[in-house]
């Protein structure tokens, strides 16, 4: 009996025990059991820094897609070509748009980006334009029709006149009789470039109706004087300067001024960097050397020692010129006339480069006689010397701004004893005046038309920057003689030209 019990007891334990664990296997099949299942599926992305260029283009992908890894990658570049790097790199051989597709794939499935157009092989375009008819009578109505190559997508014409435009093919009228110049601007996503024709559009006065018996009535002036001065500059918004898109257009001329005085002053430093290594020790006296002049004529003197130049007595043929003298001047003029038409951007043609080269003489030869003229009669001897810095500064600031202020060409004059103030400043004043005559001269000659304009605006043009630049008071320029014979004269002559100059450049 006493082991029956016993028996009994421990099959109780033991179907208690295993109960809980029979039990566990019903519980998990059960259909009201909960699961929590966490998935990332996979969102494509991707970027590239460049888009655009001409053929062959070469464009790395990036990859910023985000989702479980691994992934897996398609490629397609739009020209029939693929990959399935992570970031590949791809070069379009033709010129098109091609639309870019990423594919990406991970175990919770994938997912697509298309991009279309997203990357431009092309060119930038090449300007050009036509028109029907250069000239007519005012009003003058002209149609425009843009001929460019590789597909402008922006165009920006500039008709001369003052008006503008950005349709693809305009139509002008131009109102006022006068010679117009034309440029024309265009760009797509590769790149921009410009046109300018000069002198393109002659537009001629009507002729006046004339009643029965009464005489004909004069014409007046078709221009007033802004105007004059504003087709006699030009613009410099069709010249594709280097410096345009760091410069605004009114301060190009400003920042020929400047450079070309920076040029003089590195070569001022050059050739006194002995001196400088004692700056420390002589600053102060420095400092007021330079303020006060006499650290650029010392400059001027040492280089004239050091060349062993001096005024040669020479004997002349024409004009009071030597035969010498009148081969530098027209080595000169060359020089002059071939800055110009890089500062204007002007076409290469005959017509073009011997009007530049005529103007250029009148301009520098009549600027010199007169200098020369008061040297001999003060019974000096004086000569005509190439230089070659200033020419530098001339075809620098040409093509950098548009705007070639320098001159090609210095005088010596070789004086014996003590130097007559009175005597050098009448000398030195003379070129700058003959300079500002022929500048209101040739401005006045833009009123004809024609290829009058064109001469009268490149005169104007040559004349003003001479005058300005040969009357900045520093050695080897003629203002610095004017400015220590008779301040006030100096004053009264440059203040109001430089403020033309800058009213003619920044303000018109």
């Amino acid at each position: 009996m006493k082991y029956h019990v016993l028996w009994i007891l421990a099959a109780l334990v033991l179907f208690c025990c295993a109960a809980p664990v029979c039990g566990a296997g019903p519980a998990v099949s059960s259909p009201d059991a909960g699961y929590i299942t966490v998935t990332n599926p996979v969102t494509a992305d991707f970027f590239t820094s460049t888009r655009y260029g001409g053929a062959p283009l070469t464009v790395s992908f990036s990859d910023r897609s985000f989702g479980a890894e691994p992934r897996t990658y398609l490629w397609e570049f739009g020209d029939g070509a693929t990959s399935t790097q992570e970031n590949p790199t791809h070069t379009y051989l033709k010129n098109g748009e091609y639309t870019v597709r990423l594919t990406v794939t991970n175990q919770y499935g994938s997912n697509t980006l298309s991009r279309a157009a997203y990357i431009g092989a092309g060119n930038p375009p090449e300007p050009d334009f036509t028109v029907p008819s250069r000239e007519g009578i005012a009003p003058f109505t002209v149609p425009f029709s843009d001929t460019s190559k590789n597909v402008p997508t922006n165009w920006s014409w500039d008709f001369g006149d003052g008006s503008t435009e950005s349709v693809r093919n305009p139509i002008h009228v131009y109102n006022r009789p006068g010679n117009y110049s034309v440029s024309l601007l265009v760009s797509n996503p590769y790149g921009s470039n410009s046109v300018s024709r000069a002198g393109l559009i002659r537009v001629n006065a009507p002729a006046p109706a004339v009643q029965p018996n009464q005489t004909p009535v004069s014409e007046e002036m078709p221009k007033g004087f802004i105007d004059l001065i504003r087709d006699a500059k030009g613009s410099t918004a069709a010249k594709n300067l280097p410096t345009a898109g760091i410069i605004p257009p009114e301060l190009m001329a400003i920042a020929a001024v400047l450079t070309s005085l920076g040029v003089v002053l590195v070569q001022f430093l050059l050739a006194n960097i002995s001196t400088l290594s004692q700056f420390a020790m002589k600053g102060g006296k420095f400092l007021l050397d330079i303020t006060g002049g006499h650290a650029v004529e010392k400059l001027s003197e040492k280089e004239i020692t050091a060349r062993r130049i001096a005024a040669r007595k020479l004997e002349q043929h024409i004009f009071g010129f030597s035969s010498m003298e009148i081969l530098v001047i027209e080595v000169a003029v060359i020089m002059v006339a071939l800055a110009f038409i890089l500062a204007d951007r002007a076409e290469l043609t005959l017509e073009t480069v011997l009007i530049y080269i005529v103007v250029g003489a009148i301009s520098v030869v009549l600027h010199d006689f007169a200098h020369r003229y008061f040297a001999t009669r003060h019974g000096h001897d004086a000569d005509t010397r190439f230089w070659g810095l200033g020419t530098v500064i001339m075809f620098l600031t040409a093509w950098l701004y548009g705007s070639a202020f320098a001159q090609s060409y210095r005088n010596l004059v070789n004086r014996e004893g003590e130097d007559e103030p009175r005597e050098l400043g009448i000398e030195m004043m003379a070129g700058p005046l003959v300079s500002i005559i022929l500048m209101f001269l040739f401005l006045a000659m833009m009123t004809f038309g024609g290829l009058w304009a064109v001469a009268g605006g490149l005169g104007f043009t040559i004349n003003l920057i001479t005058a300005v630049y040969s009357l900045i008071p520093i050695e080897t320029m003629d203002g610095l003689a004017i400015w220590r014979w008779n301040r006030p004269v100096y004053l009264v002559i440059f203040l109001p030209l430089l403020g033309f100059y800058l009213f003619t450049y920044v303000f018109v």
